[in-house]
């Protein structure tokens, strides 16, 4: 067999295998098909069969590091009145996802309202039968300071701490000198207790 032989046998080859691979392509759907009809699936199961949570805003804690004592002065830190509702899921590995709305007054004592979605990454502390995680919640919400109540998105992280069926949990909103850097705490009860591991 020639070179110009093998050669013409591999094109062959490659050409037939991509065409096998074209038409496996064409009857399966395109990845982002795949991530959304997974994702609204895992949506409608968490709405389903999740239980519901009670959400109580508590506090606005403006950092020492990014505010003067004047400026925190000035700004409300307590979210009353203030009430959310969801619907979470703790899955077989022990972490924690979930749907919510949260309404608060803000940290100039305006009515604000966010609702999305939250993820937490769950450890057992078995020395208090509890639990610690950290997450991150993707949301929209809707401020009279930032573009005049229009809903605008967001991603936060969030430290968790559990006994039971009760949280503690804290989003941390990052910022610079006199905006942002705050950290905003709610308690949360859970219909459901995270399986013990």
């Amino acid at each position: 067999m020639t070179s110009v032989q093998a050669l013409a046998g591999l094109l062959f080859a490659a050409t037939l295998s991509a065409s096998v691979c074209a038409d496996d392509r064409a009857d399966s759907p395109s990845w982002y098909r795949q991530w959304w009809d997974a994702a609204t699936q895992d949506m409608g199961q968490l709405v389903s069969d999740g239980g519901l949570d009670l959400y109580l805003p508590v506090r606005t804690y403006h950092l020492p590091l990014a505010y003067s004592a004047e400026q925190r002065e000035k700004y409300n830190d307590t979210p009353a009145p203030a009430f959310g509702l969801g619907r979470g899921r703790f899955l077989e590995n022990g972490n924690w996802h979930g749907l919510y709305a949260m309404g608060f007054r803000d940290s100039n004592a305006k009515a604000s309202w966010m609702a999305g979605y939250s993820y937490r990454w769950l450890w057992s502390a078995p020395r208090i039968d509890g639990y610690y995680g950290l997450g991150a919640t993707v949301f929209l919400m809707s401020r009279e300071d930032y573009f005049g109540y229009k809903p605008f998105p967001g991603i936060l992280p969030l430290i968790s701490v559990g006994f039971r069926n009760l949280a503690i949990e804290t989003a941390y909103v990052p910022g610079g000198k006199g905006n942002g850097n705050i950290l905003f705490l709610w308690l949360k009860l859970e219909e459901k207790e995270r399986p013990r591991l």
